[in-house]
């Protein structure tokens, strides 16, 4: 089995967790290629990205996938979110666990821009 896990950095605003978590549930619903699909946060939201990781590994899923949803590669995607998967890789070394690139370095989010702006 495999999974995918979404991560955002987390907010102490509650509204900016929750847009997070409904983006995610409504491309669970679209989704088609992944056993599982969750929502995690690095830091101010639960689950954190190692809770999400460990109850995936529960659930006998054996390759997970990760998607930084952040726009820019600054510190948490070039660093932190790195050494969080390195750390869970030394931890279960029967787990293949691959990060993506981060959703800014997408090479799709110039369309949505551009269909943004277009239909204003």
């Amino acid at each position: 089995m495999k999974a995918l896990v979404f991560i955002a950095h987390g907010s102490k605003k509650e509204l900016s967790n929750q847009e997070f978590i409904s983006m995610v549930n409504s491309i669970k619903q679209k989704d088609t290629n992944y056993d599982f699909i969750e929502a995690s946060f690095l830091e101010l939201a639960t689950p954190d990205i190692k809770r999400c990781s460990k109850t995936l590994i529960e659930k006998g899923v054996e390759k997970i996938y990760y998607y930084p949803f952040f726009l820019n590669s600054g510190r948490h995607v070039v660093n932190d979110i790195p050494n969080i998967i390195e750390q869970l890789k030394l931890e279960n070394k029967n787990i293949e666990f691959i990060l993506l690139k981060h959703f800014g370095n997408s090479e799709f989010i110039e369309e949505i821009i551009v269909k943004d702006i277009s239909s204003i």
